[in-house]
């Protein structure tokens, strides 16, 4: 058996890759797991269907700019969860620990250098979030999602791409065209709209709308609103096009299940990874990025049209999770 405990979340892209490779993991050995989670997050409502022992953090990420006076008081949040990380982890013992990014995973990440237990790390974005990269330099191993990261580590670093959680539900086979279009976990308003206006354009084509619980300014009988969808591998797998933000999870279950995209990156994320994420998209001609300062209707309404007529040519592809869990299990199973 494996002990370990894990660290990644707040948004179901840091959440879903360490689900995916403990998903994995678990078919390779029995394994007993600590989540530390945060308080309020995606996490704490998803990890309620897992047998995992869970420890819940109050803590928030750094706002930038970094000198901002509210971040006194989420540094002092940040050293009290050192402690609790401390004692939980001397309590549980693991033989190792995994994390995949986020403000959460920077203190299990330090507690582990403290404590003398062997450190994991998967980052999904091309440009890496800056908990990973402090926390690299005394990491077991780093696993990336793109060659393209590997600049940003001052030390050796496995490709090995970024784990998908496969969540097979229902076959669907839709009758007409349909277009995904989804905000990430949390939803967008500004894609939101935009579904609004184009399900009104193209009335032949099916809309599907992942709102994230956001507002949706209309109702049409060819636009259909989920607050949020679980089992996105089914929708990925379905659907003939879809419009997305650019976060690392997202694009890589585009491109592993080979779906048409349309990638208008959220401009509000660190350092702009999301746009570098998803050149990844345009790099291997699935698809197109758009800013969202140049989003045209008509142009938009074109490349759906020229999209979803494509036919996916993606052979199957092995889930990067089954590669990092058996790195993992290698490395512990000696």
């Amino acid at each position: 058996m494996i002990k370990i405990a894990v660290a990644g979340g707040v948004t179901g892209g840091h959440l879903y890759p360490a689900l995916a490779v403990l998903k994995e993991l678990e078919k390779l050995t029995p394994i007993d797991v600590l989540y530390f989670t945060v308080s309020g997050k995606l996490e704490e409502k998803v990890l309620k269907d897992y047998n995992y022992k869970t420890v819940s953090l109050k803590i928030q990420g750094l706002k930038r700019p970094v000198y901002s006076i509210e971040n006194i008081k989420r540094l002092f949040k940040i050293f009290n969860a050192n402690n609790i990380v401390l004692k939980e982890l001397k309590k549980f013992k693991p033989d190792i620990v995994f994390v995949t990014g986020g403000y959460v995973s920077y203190p299990v990440g330090i507690a582990t250098k403290k404590l003398k237990i062997p450190l994991f790390i998967q980052e999904q974005n091309v440009i890496p979030g800056l908990a990973n990269i402090k926390l690299s330099s005394f990491a077991k191993k780093v696993f990336v999602s793109f060659k393209e990261s590997k600049k940003y580590f001052q030390r050796d670093v496995v490709v090995a791409g970024n784990p998908i959680l496969i969540r097979h539900k229902e076959n669907l086979n839709f009758e007409k065209k349909t277009i995904l279009i989804v905000g990430g976990s949390g939803g967008s308003e500004f894609l939101n709209s935009l579904a609004c206006k184009l399900s009104n354009k193209l009335k032949d084509y099916h809309f599907i709308l992942s709102s994230g619980r956001k507002e949706v300014p209309c109702k049409s009988e060819n636009l259909t609103i989920l607050d949020y969808i679980e089992n996105m591998s089914d929708y990925y797998s379905a659907v003939s096009c879809a419009i997305t933000r650019g976060g690392a999870t997202t694009v890589s279950e585009l491109i592993f299940f080979d779906t048409p995209s349309i990638i208008i990156p959220w401009e509000g994320s660190t350092e702009a990874h999301q746009i570098e994420n998803a050149k990844q998209i345009e790099k291997l001609g699935l698809g197109y990025v758009i800013r969202e300062k140049e989003v045209n209707i008509d142009e938009i309404a074109n490349k759906i049209i020229e999209l979803s007529n494509r036919e996916r040519k993606g052979s199957p592809k092995t889930n990067p999770a089954i590669l990092i869990a058996k790195e993992i299990k290698n490395e512990v199973l000696k």
